[in-house]
């Protein structure tokens, strides 16, 4: 019972800090990325914030010119989020496979792949 509290309260807070952010961006503030604050570099989520904003006010272009693949990658992350809870139910531990499969891997692969083309290329 204590587990299913902490678990909830967790994931409450996740959301709460996403929806102040996200508040905090509609007021005009910007989120800064700390990886591309010390690298220069961007990262396979730089972008989402506004991505989710432009998603928000169903503007799907501008969604798309923020990250190509920020629907792939919150797909990924509900997926994994999705699995964690099915395997909290049926068996009590609230964990991810032990070994990745060929959606993780197909995943990975291309976010990868993306992060490295959007560096080395001036699409972006």
């Amino acid at each position: 019972m204590k587990r299913k509290i902490v678990i909830i309260c967790v994931s409450l807070g996740v959301l709460g800090i996403g929806l102040f952010l996200a508040w905090l961006v509609s007021l005009g503030f910007k989120v800064y990325c700390p990886f591309h604050v010390l690298t220069g570099l961007q990262c396979p989520g730089c972008g989402n914030t506004r991505a989710t904003m432009a998603l928000l006010r169903l503007d799907f272009r501008t969604m798309f010119y923020y990250n190509l693949l920020y629907p792939l990658e919150m797909l990924y992350i509900f997926r994994i989020y999705a699995t964690c809870s099915v395997n909290y139910i049926r068996g009590g531990r609230f964990a991810y496979r032990t070994k990745p499969d060929w959606i993780d891997i197909a995943c990975l692969v291309l976010i990868l792949v993306w992060t490295v083309v959007r560096n080395c290329t001036p699409l972006y």
